[in-house]
C-alpha cells in the first residue's frame, strides 16, 4: 500500500514536470497560431533542446537542458507576436560552448546578435551588426565559419573572434580612408571566404568600387 502512495505522489508530483506538453495554441487570437513562432524542437550537440512557446499571454524561447533543465532565455511580448522573426532570438549557428542568435531587427537597420551558453543559458556576449552574416529571413544561408567578424567601436579595426577559443584578431582597417561610409557600413562587405589562413573580405565601397581585404589567421585558432 505505501508503495502504491508513493507511486501515486510522484506521478501527480512530478509528472507533470517531465510530462508537460509544449504551450503553442492560442484561443482567443486564432491568427496568432499561424503568424508566430514555429514550436519545433531544434535538438543540440550536447543533447539539449531549444524550442520556442506561446498562449494568448506570452511568448518565450527555452533552452532545455541535457539535464533536462528548463530555461528561459528570451521572451517577446505577446503583441508582438507577428514580429518575432525580426524581435526575438532567431538560432544562426551552434558553436561547441554556445549558440548565436540574431534579434532586434530594424526594418531596414542592422540586428543585435547574442552568445548564449548553451550549458547554462547564461549571455556570454552581445555584438552589434555582424560582418557577411546572412540576415535575410527567406533565404538563409548555414554560417559556415567558426569566427565571428565585425567592426569595433570606432570603425578603425576589424575584428577576428572565436567564441571556443575567445581568441581575437585586430586588424586595422579604417573604414573611413577606405570609403566605407553607409548608414549601416557592415552591409557594404558582400561576402567572405578562407583559403587555408588567409581570410578575404570581399566589399564595395561608397563610390561602388569593388574591392578585397585579405587577413592572416594564422596562429589565431
Amino acid at each position: 500500500m505505501n508503495t502504491l502512495i508513493t507511486f501515486t505522489f510522484f506521478i501527480f508530483t512530478f509528472g507533470p514536470l517531465y510530462g508537460q506538453k509544449k504551450q503553442c495554441h492560442c484561443n482567443k487570437d486564432t491568427l496568432m497560431n499561424n503568424a508566430t513562432v514555429s514550436c519545433e524542437t531544434r535538438m543540440l550537440k550536447n543533447k539539449a533542446q531549444l524550442y520556442w512557446q506561446y498562449n494568448c499571454d506570452k511568448i518565450w524561447l527555452t533552452l532545455e537542458t541535457s539535464k533536462r533543465k528548463k530555461i528561459t532565455i528570451d521572451k517577446v511580448p505577446v503583441e508582438y507576436y507577428g514580429y518575432i522573426y525580426r524581435l526575438g532570438f532567431h538560432f544562426v549557428k551552434e558553436f561547441n560552448n554556445s549558440i548565436l542568435f540574431r534579434s532586434g531587427c530594424a526594418a531596414n537597420g542592422p540586428c543585435i546578435y547574442t552568445l548564449i551558453d548553451k550549458t547554462r543559458g547564461k549571455k556570454i556576449d552581445e555584438f552589434g551588426q555582424l560582418i557577411c552574416i546572412d540576415t535575410d529571413i527567406k533565404d538563409e544561408k548555414k554560417y559556415p565559419f567558426e569566427f565571428l567578424v565585425y567592426a569595433d567601436s570606432n570603425y578603425k579595426r576589424i575584428i577576428i573572434y572565436y567564441p571556443d577559443t575567445k581568441k581575437v584578431l585586430k586588424v586595422p582597417f579604417d573604414f573611413e580612408k577606405n570609403n566605407v561610409t553607409a548608414v549601416i557600413p557592415e552591409y557594404q562587405f558582400d561576402r567572405m571566404e578562407v583559403s587555408g589562413n588567409i581570410l578575404t573580405l570581399y566589399y564595395t565601397t561608397s563610390e561602388d568600387k569593388k574591392l578585397n581585404l585579405k587577413i592572416n589567421l594564422k596562429n589565431k585558432k
